[in-house]
């Protein structure tokens, strides 16, 4: 009984800090692998500066998991937003941004009421939304880089706060953002609810189809603002950017604890998954390791943190179901004296 409790508890443990362990894990394989290089303060400027543009876009991904959706369009929408802020600029940075910014709650709207009023599964309604824009991009592109016109927009994507990088301070902000918002507020308790158990939501009076509604808007705002930001840093838009951002923020948001059942994950997590994945794709080309062995470590490593998670949400319910069904027999024992008598 003691082993079994304790490998009970070692499983929870390595459940609910996997991401922790795999990151401290990382850290310290490639910190004695290459330790001048790779933790070196520009390495490190250039890790937090890069995983900004993707965190961003994993909040509006996660929100979406959360409430039992996932959007394939993040890509596309992040690509059609650099493209509309570098070839508007000619109307001013601000119509740009405003522009792109508005295309994404358009898009993301629009996968919200494919989802909600069409009932289409969001797998092929982002699916389609996410061909709709890659196509609308490359007409607009005429599938050529489009240069920016601003120094100043430029100084946005590439500038610094003292030593922490501009896009940094914006995705913290962000973090502590989404961070209240799902944690702290009825916007956030209801989101989690309507993902993790519709019908009973839907019994407690919460209106399930708006939240799934407002987290694929969420979604597409967040890929948007992704769009913007990576143009200011590349200060160009090509045909070529967000080709693997749904894939990889959706793993991101899965390794830091969110599940493609719905119903759970942090801002946190989300943030911590960008940044295992971006230090591990960084180590292993500072390692000079071969593109093809770098994507079949990474699948190795998501499916082992799927795994884990896997194996302990199964023993938990295992658990839950054995002691409900000692509780009904305890139940149905005590009831038969009362019915004799």
């Amino acid at each position: 009984m003691g082993r079994e409790s304790f490998a009970e508890r070692l499983w929870g443990v390595l459940a609910k800090h996997t991401i922790i362990i795999v990151l401290v894990g990382l850290i310290i394989v490639f910190a004695v692998a290459c330790p001048q290089v790779f933790l070196s303060g520009e390495n490190i400027q250039n890790v937090a500066r890069q995983i900004s543009f993707d965190v961003i876009a994993a909040f509006g991904e996660l929100v979406c998991l959360i409430a039992a959706g996932v959007d394939l369009s993040v890509g596309s929408t992040l690509a059609m937003a650099a493209a509309l802020t570098m070839g508007l600029q000619g109307y001013g940075v601000g119509v740009a941004v405003g522009a792109a910014l508005a295309m994404g709650l358009v898009v993301g709207a629009f996968n919200g009421l494919l989802v909600t009023k069409g009932r289409i599964v969001p797998f092929i309604a982002t699916l389609g939304s996410m061909e709709i824009v890659y196509g609308a991009m490359l007409t607009y592109t005429g599938q050529r880089p489009i240069p920016g016109r601003s120094e100043w927009f430029a100084s946005i994507g590439n500038g610094s706060v003292g030593p922490v990088p501009l896009p940094t301070v914006i995705m913290l902000v962000l973090l502590g953002t989404f961070h209240v918002l799902l944690n702290y507020t009825r916007f956030g308790r209801n989101m989690y609810a309507a993902g993790g158990n519709p019908e009973a939501a839907r019994l407690a009076g919460v209106q399930v189809d708006r939240y799934r509604f407002w987290a694929f808007v969420l979604s597409g705002f967040c890929a948007a603002l992704s769009g913007v930001l990576l143009a200011s840093r590349l200060n160009s838009a090509t045909i070529h950017m967000g080709l693997q951002t749904p894939l990889f923020v959706i793993a991101a948001c899965i390794m830091g604890g969110a599940s493609m059942l719905s119903g759970r994950g942090t801002a946190v997590g989300a943030a911590l998954g960008v940044l295992a994945l971006t230090i591990l794709s960084n180590g292993m080309d500072l390692l000079g390791i071969f593109t093809y062995y770098q994507m079949a470590i990474r699948a190795i490593i998501l499916i082992f943190v799927v795994a884990v998670d896997a194996f302990y949400v199964s023993t938990v319910h295992k658990r839950l179901a054995t002691a409900s069904a000692i509780g009904a027999k305890r139940a149905e024992r005590r009831s038969i004296p009362r019915q004799q008598c």
